[in-house]
């Protein structure tokens, strides 16, 4: 019995060594390709894009595979890419209200120097030169649903999605009201060296369909640089635009005629140029453009950015990560493969002015003064002393 023990478990370890000591290891799961459509709707935009990718694996370096464009996309004429818009009582999408078929193209602005191929890439697009109807006549039982269609032509069963669109309210934006040319903002109050800053105060009501507003202002100037520092001698002239983003604010639903309150403090104006502009005694910079009509200098534009449940929603899933669990949840509203469909849009009040306390706080203050402020050489009236020579 001893030795019918041993060679049963001489026999056992030999099979184990035999097969279990095996260095080729298979790191890669059986393949399978799965498909990602992009595509965010801009009810007030005359174009649409869609983006169309797949996801690949392969036998070696995969990084070398994503600088090849095969890799990720689909060769012309293999997918074709549709939306149609239904009215939202249709709920089996039997009578489509109008179709928009999607052409491919390659575009050149992709980063080079990415993970991925550059800066060649595919896109589809399909023109909407009135833009997209939300809902005839404001008429909130004739609203619209969109939906995505990517199908195959070898037969492969097809992704779809669908999404309603951001409604427009005129009028939404209360402050900066845009009825009001050349309103000025004010970021400062106070003279003789007792500055104090109130607090801005942008408000607007939200509109059908939205969900998460992001409000920014746009500060546009000319940039001057210059040879000598006596600023006789022009060596370059530019126009540029900063954007300075004033966060996020998000509704409880996408009804509408909710009103938000987003208030800054003026002094944030301030820190934000001082943070993000070079101090730099061979550059100058004049704040927006004089316009005679309303003796205004027209420097700010107010924007917000919206998105609609959706957009909001995976906005939301793929934020930063600022806990213990590292884990997030996948989201996709795409049904057979993976990606977004979503609304967005913007609405602004443009050419927004600026009160003469903040000018001068921008051309004297400490934050600023460095930065070499002025107003245009044709700026009149009580803020002509500020005006560039």
């Amino acid at each position: 019995m001893p030795e019918t023990r041993f060679l049963l478990w001489s026999c056992l370890i030999l099979v184990v060594l035999s097969t279990g000591c095996s260095t080729d290891v298979d790191l890669n799961a059986p393949y399978e390709e799965r498909t990602l459509a992009f595509c965010l709707l801009d009810p007030n935009a005359d174009e649409q894009w869609v983006r169309v990718n797949r996801t690949w694996l392969g036998e070696g370096n995969n990084l070398e595979f994503a600088q090849v464009a095969d890799s990720s996309e689909y060769a012309p004429g293999e997918v074709s890419v549709t939306v149609e818009a239904f009215a939202a009582n249709d709920p089996a999408f039997a009578l489509p209200l109008a179709t928009y078929t999607a052409s491919d193209t390659l575009l050149q602005d992709k980063d080079a120097n990415g993970i991925f191929f550059g800066p060649e890439y595919r896109a589809y697009h399909f023109t909407t030169p009135d833009g997209l109807e939300i809902a005839p006549n404001n008429n909130p039982d004739a609203l619209r649903v969109y939906r995505l269609t990517v199908a195959f032509t070898d037969g492969r069963p097809s992704l779809t999605a669908t999404t309603t669109l951001i409604g427009e309210s005129l009028g939404n934006i209360s402050n900066p009201p845009a009825g009001i040319p050349g309103f000025s903002l004010n970021f400062a109050s106070g003279t003789g060296g007792l500055v104090t800053y109130p607090n801005v105060n942008f408000k607007w009501s939200s509109t059908p369909g939205a969900k998460r507003y992001e409000a920014a202002v746009e500060i546009k100037y000319t940039e001057r640089i210059w040879v000598d520092a006596a600023h006789t001698q022009l060596a370059s002239e530019t126009d540029r635009v900063l954007r300075w983003d004033l966060g996020e604010e998000s509704t409880s639903d996408d009804e509408g005629g909710e009103e938000i309150k987003l208030p800054v403090n003026g002094e944030a104006f301030f820190l934000y140029l001082a943070s993000n502009l070079e101090e730099d005694p061979l550059i100058t910079r004049q704040l927006g453009v004089w316009n005679d009509n309303i003796d205004r200098v027209r420097c700010f534009d107010f924007v917000l950015s919206i998105a609609n449940e959706e957009l909001d929603t995976y906005l939301a899933v793929n934020a930063p990560v600022t806990g213990i669990i590292q884990e997030r949840p996948q989201y996709t509203n795409i049904t057979g493969g993976l990606g977004l469909f979503a609304s967005r849009t913007q609405q602004r009040v443009n050419g927004l002015g600026i009160s003469k306390p903040s000018v001068q706080e921008l051309v004297e203050g400490q934050h600023t003064a460095a930065l070499q402020f002025c107003l245009p050489p044709d700026t009149e009236g009580d803020v002509a002393e500020y005006a560039c020579p």
